[in-house]
């Protein structure tokens, strides 16, 4: 059973053990599968990293230490959870308000904004077109939040 995935979309799964040595492959509307492959049946919790048993142990503390040590590997927020009202799910990729792209951005750095969130662009647009999708949503005359149009 997955207690937590990484809130950044990298394949990493923080597990309790509950079908030992088992391998479970979930297909996704889009075609693309995620496969876990379940540790030993001598402990309770195992990390998942990019679909192998990277850590087991009897201590949830323990699991959780390290799951969050390799979400620290991938992005600097090493947390690897949904902070509800504070991220935008964006394809399954927990955003911050703080990593939307603005004009202080390259290119480079927007397109890889959306690489990431699965979002798709035309590789001659602009950085202005690439910007265009991303909207103020506001309340009254403040700008509450920015959001993919």
């Amino acid at each position: 059973m997955v207690i937590r995935r990484c809130s950044q979309g990298h394949k990493i799964f923080l597990c309790k053990n509950t079908s030992p040595d088992a391998v479970r492959v979930k297909t996704f509307k889009d075609g693309s599968k995620e496969t876990i492959t379940y540790a030993s049946s001598r402990y309770d919790y195992f990390v998942s990293v990019d679909g192998n048993v990277a850590k087991r142990s009897d201590s949830f503390k323990n699991a959780e230490n390290y799951y969050v040590a390799e979400c620290e590997k991938k992005h600097e927020d090493g947390h690897g959870r949904l902070l509800v009202g504070r991220h935008h799910v964006i394809n399954g990729v927990a955003t911050l308000q703080s990593e939307y792209p603005t004009d202080s951005n390259t290119i480079a750095e927007i397109k890889d904004f959306y690489d990431k969130r699965k979002i798709d662009y035309s590789s001659s647009e602009s950085k202005s077109e690439l910007l265009s999708r991303i909207v103020p949503m506001k309340s009254g005359e403040t700008e509450v939040s920015k959001h993919i149009k």
